[in-house]
């Protein structure tokens, strides 16, 4: 084999290699992270306290994210892309009905919160530090929800709405989870399934058509 064709081949894997070393740090950073926030909050803790517990310089921490700020940037981030994709594989079908859609995505936000307890403190603390963060995810959930109500709308499953009322509607299903949120702590024996049910029969009686308009309006979206 020319010496060339091998110092090439050596060059890639060693260049695969360290990717994947820059990779695997990155991970165990923001896995120390996630667990420095679970214990004391983000911006309680220092970068030395994370860097020691994720097994690496601060130096090195510094190099793959820059600052305390980029850190909580991309922590946020990858919790919310985790998030995004469980409520996606959850998802029923575009043909579902909008309040079956609704219990399924919320029954996966509430395993989520139990088995990242971190989450709403970071979000919190995105919303108090990194404000065009906060308003930038805002802004894409209820952009989600918008599309939703409409193809509700459009099925006659809700009652129908003007944009300025399904932008509005769309923001307090948004902040709406914060009920559910303190329904899942404070309430003591009402499993998941019933704090979602009343929560949706509350959202049924405001949002829903009425059934004589129904067989009126086409069910294709």
């Amino acid at each position: 084999m020319p010496q060339g064709t091998r110092q090439s081949r050596s060059a890639a894997l060693s260049g695969r290699t360290s990717y994947a070393k820059s990779r695997d740090t990155r991970a165990r950073i923001l896995a120390a992270a996630l667990e420095e926030a679970s214990d004391s909050g983000f911006h309680k803790t220092s970068v030395a306290r994370i860097a020691a517990r994720a097994g690496v310089a601060v130096g090195n921490l510094h190099y793959h994210f820059g600052s305390r700020r980029e850190l909580l940037r991309e922590l946020m981030g990858s919790l919310v892309a985790d998030l995004m994709s469980r409520l996606h594989d959850a998802d029923p079908d575009d043909s579902a009905d909008f309040f079956d859609r609704q219990r399924a995505g919320l029954l996966v936000y509430l395993d989520y919160l139990r088995a990242n307890p971190a989450y709403l403190r970071l979000a919190d603390e995105v919303k108090l530090h990194e404000p065009d963060l906060y308003r930038q995810a805002v802004a894409g959930w209820v952009e989600r929800m918008v599309a939703r109500i409409r193809v509700g709308i459009e099925r006659g499953t809700l009652r129908p709405m003007d944009a300025a009322e399904i932008t509005a509607q769309a923001h307090f299903l948004l902040g709406a989870r914060h009920f559910l949120e303190q329904m899942m702590e404070s309430v003591d024996g009402l499993g998941d399934e019933a704090v979602v049910d009343a929560y949706l029969a509350l959202l049924r009686d405001g949002l829903r058509a009425d059934p004589r308009l129904v067989s009126s309006r086409g069910k294709g979206r």
